[in-house]
């Protein structure tokens, strides 16, 4: 089995060679990748599970191309993620971690910046 930093620099070396990445608009990059631990919930929140930080290089598998991504955050029930593209509701897709594979069925995708959609996923059976 492969070590943490092997894996982690794996995915860095695939996430070069991906088609487009997302680009981060401004207000999101100072200190999006530092976050971590259990996200806050808002006063109104309706999630049925509490979600964690989960921030780091992806690679999103769509349609035969590897697009590069990054993850958000994860629950039980999905994870998301930020996209080079606009992806649509019910779409199945496939993201690649440093240590898993996940399959997804997008749930939500919206326009943040010209190449970042704000997109969570639900995992697919």
């Amino acid at each position: 089995m492969l070590g943490q930093c092997h894996e982690r620099r794996l995915i860095a070396e695939l996430w070069e060679l991906t088609e487009a990445k997302v680009e981060l608009p401004y207000p999101l990059c100072d200190g999006f990748l530092e976050s971590h631990g259990p996200a806050s919930a808002f006063y109104d929140d309706k999630r049925a599970y509490q979600r964690f930080f989960l921030r780091g290089k992806a690679v999103l598998k769509r349609r035969g191309k590897m697009l590069g991504a990054f993850t958000k955050d994860v629950s039980r029930r999905g994870v998301g993620f930020l996209s080079p593209v606009q992806l649509m509701p019910r779409e199945r897709i496939q993201l690649t971690l440093s240590s898993a594979e996940l399959q997804l069925e997008v749930s939500r995708c919206r326009r943040l910046d010209k190449a970042c959609f704000d997109c969570g996923g639900k995992f697919a059976l």
